[in-house]
């Protein structure tokens, strides 16, 4: 099982950190230390929002959607398709729930990695949406193919209310409000996937502690609100 620094390490043939550099003009090191700052931030964001149903369904209807993001996670890096911006927002959205949160993971993570704000929010949704290509084929392959080809794969319901009685039926009274039902039989696959893909949230490097303590605040803030 992939974890999120393998996820970008694998990321277009292993060449993501070369790619990225060659599009924003830094070099390769620096591009590495901008992933590097992020991917704490995304560990977090992903955990914290499917914390509840609305984020799991905010998660899935993100992944349905992202066939061109795992297109991006496979690519030879030849530029950055403008398909992309749209995609990346969204798994922004589904990452961190609101631009503020996403301008202030901009903020710190440009300080740990030692670039430009404007350079940080510019590379934000790229990184993201290979993020989401490599979830996607993770979710893809370890059991949710056949959930998200039935969510999305036709025009009616809609992604939110598939997604939604998907999660209904698997994790039952655990949000609140329902009725409890049984949990699921760890040996379906579609319960087998949903731990998988939440096992790739983790951000497998070791994170500064001044800088959990920064997101930790930054997503404190979230809370409250």
């Amino acid at each position: 099982m992939l974890n999120l620094l393998e996820i970008m390490q694998n990321a277009q043939g292993g060449n993501a950190y070369q790619n990225l550099a060659k599009q924003f003009g830094i070099g390769s090191d620096q591009a590495q230390k901008a992933v590097e700052a992020l991917l704490p931030a995304f560990s977090m964001g992903l955990q914290q929002q499917t914390q509840t149903m609305e984020g799991w369904q905010n998660m899935l209807a993100s992944l349905g959607q992202a066939r061109n993001s795992a297109q991006f996670f496979d690519s030879d890096g030849a530029g950055i398709p403008d398909s992309l911006e749209n995609e990346g927002q969204n798994a922004l959205g589904a990452m961190f729930g609101n631009p503020e949160t996403t301008q202030a993971v901009a903020r710190q993570a440009a300080q740990f990695a030692g670039l430009p704000v404007q350079m940080m929010q510019q590379m934000l949704p790229v990184i993201a949406s290979m993020v989401m290509g490599g979830l996607f084929k993770g979710a893809m392959n370890g059991g949710l193919g056949g959930v998200l080809g039935g969510m999305f794969g036709q025009p009616a319901p809609t992604p939110q209310q598939q997604a939604g009685n998907m999660l209904e039926t698997f994790f039952g009274g655990f949000f609140g409000g329902r009725a409890p039902q049984p949990l699921p039989d760890p040996q379906d696959p579609v319960a087998a996937g949903l731990d998988l893909l939440k096992g790739m949230f983790q951000t497998g490097q070791e994170v500064h502690t001044a800088q959990m303590e920064a997101l930790s605040q930054i997503f404190q803030q979230v809370t409250r609100r």
